[in-house]
């Protein structure tokens, strides 16, 4: 997925394009340390009060609830400081567990089976997005969920423009034809999609 690659630099950085899936990373060598990741973590405030918070997971709450089984038990990898979306899933009747490098390292989370899991604004900070992938495909039941919530790039152009491409931590860009690769590479369903939220199936 991220072998066959162009480079370019904007503002700084190197970006290198993946000329089979469109994704585009910051090399390693340029990334933040994880302490430098972490204090720019602890400044969001991200919380179950805030309205306006829920209104925006609710776009990929919404269409995923409507995929699930009554009940279906799920996992939130990557739930941040302050888990707003695990609350929700939970408060609507579909219990979810959490993960955080940080704020939530249970790693026996990660070997357990669930019916679905979410990843909200987290792929972008990913430097090895393919091997995180490969772990929540594994943890998913047959018939099982995975939700992503990412702001996509569109062409060369909009992406030297792109405000998003700017905050320190995004390292890894998705295209449309990224997740049309990690589809068929990981032979996933597309069930759902919008401008920001991508919702696959993994096959009975």
């Amino acid at each position: 997925m991220f072998y066959t690659q162009r480079r370019g630099r904007l503002r700084g950085r190197e970006y290198w394009r993946c000329c089979s899936c469109e994704l585009i990373q910051v090399p390693e060598q340029q990334r933040l340390t994880p302490d430098e990741e972490k204090a720019i973590y602890d400044f969001h405030e991200n919380s179950p009060d805030d309205q306006r918070y829920r209104d925006f997971l609710a776009r990929i709450a919404i269409p995923l609830q409507q995929q699930l089984a009554p009940e279906a038990r799920g996992l939130d990898y990557g739930c941040g400081p302050g888990p707003t979306l695990p609350l929700m899933m939970t408060e609507a009747g579909f219990p979810c567990s959490v993960y955080d490098i940080y704020y939530a390292p249970h790693p026996e989370r990660l070997r357990e089976s669930y019916d679905y899991i979410t990843c909200t604004e987290v792929i972008e900070h990913l430097g090895q997005p393919a091997q995180v992938i490969q772990q929540l495909v594994d943890c998913l039941v047959p018939g099982g969920h995975l939700a992503f919530m990412t702001k996509r790039r569109r062409d060369l152009e909009q992406f030297k423009g792109w405000s998003y491409r700017n905050d320190p931590t995004h390292i890894s860009f998705f295209h449309i034809n990224s997740f049309a690769w990690l589809a068929h590479h990981w032979q996933l369903d597309n069930v759902y999609t919008s401008d920001d939220a991508m919702i696959f199936r993994l096959p009975d």
